[in-house]
């Protein structure tokens, strides 16, 4: 999607919005600018609610939540959140703008020019994520006691890498802690199929280590380049991530070692138990392995090779037609929809046997909701 001036708001509270950079299923995502004295000047990117969904308490409450408890994460590898405000009935919050790209879009080149991401690359790409992820899984409330908080939408279009090389993860609109508003009888379940965990897909309760899994799959997409299953729809998608062992990632890139193959294997463990505890633990599994296998990460490399793959690039802000080489890309910029499952907040664990027909029941709500969408 193109960088496009704003026919509409031209402010929400001390914010002048340049221009529309992209849409999603809940909000747009804008860019703006605020001024100071003696020619300070600031340009954030606002993710503003869209208008039928203000008038729904349900949307606001989850859009909200997501402002606040992504504005409490203060790390290097998390996009941060800076402001939140109303103006004129529209919800808003404004955060850092990240000049570069998602995962997705550097598997899509790599695929495209058929080559494989360098492996320090990878390495460090996942090992930032990781280091994110663990710091949010790691928030805890004044009294000690943990937030509890999962992201729950892990993949490849919610890490950024910047042109300077710069990893963070972006979208906690859907991540949950115990102390959220949106805590209700009733929950939604969003997520990309492809990188949901076997517990989502089983709507079982869910902690760290669902993420873990979900980077896992990100990890395994960045080595091969392929997908973890690859399946005709997302039922079937579901049905593999609940029923199916992962296959080492060399079976497909020879080059894997073994050592590397066994952290993949593990943090793409069916059973939670068996995975890694926390992303911190998959962290230093990874950056054992590249100091043993004389793999060195970079942020600095890794800017060198987003600035060699995509081009180099201005802040639009400094581009008089506002318009860059290659192509801008933020987290509401994403081709494969999101699916909304309804599910307890709460759900009752059944015996083994009524696994298959909870994940039948996922899977039709599933391709329901998705037929709705296209």
């Amino acid at each position: 999607m193109g960088l496009r001036a704003v026919t509409q708001t031209t402010k929400l509270g001390r914010y002048e919005i340049v221009q529309h950079l992209a849409q999603g299923g809940m909000a747009d995502v804008l860019l703006g600018r605020t001024v100071g004295i003696e020619g300070f000047e600031r340009h954030v990117v606002i993710k503003r609610i869209h208008a039928e969904q203000a008038r729904d308490n349900r949307y606001v409450t989850m859009f909200l939540d997501e402002a606040r408890l992504a504005a409490t994460l203060h790390h290097a590898n998390i996009v941060q959140v800076n402001d939140i405000g109303q103006e004129n009935g529209e919800y808003f919050f404004a955060m850092e703008y990240v000049l570069g790209e998602d995962v997705r879009k550097i598997l899509g080149r790599a695929a495209q020019i058929g080559s494989r991401v360098p492996l320090e690359h990878v390495m460090t790409i996942v090992i930032g994520a990781a280091a994110g992820l663990h710091h949010a899984h790691e928030q805890i409330r004044a009294d000690g006691t943990s937030l509890g908080i999962v992201h729950r939408d892990v993949s490849p279009a919610n890490i950024l890498v910047g042109l300077d090389g710069a990893v963070k993860v972006v979208d906690f609109g859907i991540a949950k802690a115990s102390h959220q508003s949106a805590r209700t009888q009733s929950g939604v379940l969003k997520g990309k199929v492809a990188y949901m965990s076997p517990e989502q897909c089983n709507n079982d309760l869910v902690d760290r280590r669902s993420d873990v899994y979900s980077l896992g799959i990100v990890l395994y997409e960045l080595l091969t380049t392929q997908p973890l299953f690859q399946c005709d729809n997302d039922f079937l998608t579901m049905s593999a991530i609940v029923h199916q062992d992962v296959k080492p990632p060399s079976t497909i890139e020879p080059s894997i070692p073994p050592e590397l193959d066994a952290i993949v294997v593990k943090a793409l463990a069916r059973r939670m138990r068996d995975r890694y505890a926390t992303t911190d633990e998959l962290r230093r599994a990874l950056e054992d392995y590249t100091s043993a296998a004389g793999v060195r990460t970079s942020t600095t490399a890794l800017a060198d090779y987003m600035k060699t793959t995509f081009g180099q690039r201005r802040e639009p802000w400094l581009v008089k037609d506002g318009r860059n080489d290659g192509t801008e890309n933020l987290e509401l910029e994403d081709d494969m929809p999101s699916i909304e499952i309804e599910v307890a907040s709460t759900p009752v664990r059944p015996p083994a046997p009524r696994r298959r027909g909870r994940l039948l029941a996922a899977g039709i709500a599933v391709m329901a909701i998705a037929a709705s969408i296209m």
